[in-house]
């Protein structure tokens, strides 16, 4: 019974998810959201290595995971996922050829997912789904074109306090060691400028 009160919990999460970018009527939902499975990690498991073939989306429930690159042997963290966000390898999952990339879970992670055949046959289905898809694509773009920006153009102090300003809560999720990957500096430097802050 508590399992179902999860998944029951879980999907009222998804689904206000999802209304915040599309309108459904409850009977597309109802079909929609029969699609999508609960699954679950342990803390340093993979959802996906280098290599491997994506072949679901998924909705974090709860947990932090971490994305990353390896190269010449050095693990370059590109970014995170935690509570009510999607996650997965998007690019091998719309292409369906090897990811590029790992996404590890870094605490114990719940999630739903769904399938690629049956998203894409959702999206066949019903317009709203196919509209959310959309808009989520969307916000991928514009986030992916924010982040180039930001490696770019920006300093490690202005790096800092963007993330500080715009995702404070990270700073609590994520170990030190990745957040500095992330921003493209030492764990040194990122302590540096915490305690700057303070």
């Amino acid at each position: 019974m508590k399992h179902k009160d999860n998944h029951s919990s879980a999907l009222a999460a998804l689904k206000a998810n999802v209304l915040k970018l599309t309108e459904m009527q409850e009977a597309e939902w109802e079909d929609f959201s029969s699609h999508w499975h609960y699954c679950s990690l342990e803390k340093g498991e993979y959802l996906i290595r280098e290599g491997e073939t994506e072949r679901y989306f998924y909705y974090v429930i709860s947990g932090v995971l971490r994305g990353y690159f390896l190269i010449d042997g050095e693990e370059i963290c590109v970014g995170f996922t935690y509570d009510d966000d999607y996650s997965g390898s998007y690019d091998s999952f719309l292409s369906q050829r090897p990811s590029e990339w790992y996404l590890q879970a870094i605490t114990d992670t719940r999630l739903l997912r769904i399938s690629h055949s049956d998203l894409m046959h959702m999206f066949d289905q019903y317009k709203s789904v196919e509209r959310w898809g959309r808009m989520f694509n969307a916000k991928i773009l514009i986030g992916m074109s924010r982040r180039q920006l930001e490696v770019r153009s920006y300093t490690a102090e202005e790096k800092f306090e963007r993330l500080m300003s715009q995702s404070p809560h990270i700073f609590q999720l994520v170990p030190q060691k990745y957040l500095a990957s992330y921003l493209g500096m030492t764990p040194e430097t990122l302590s540096r400028l915490r305690k700057k802050r303070k």
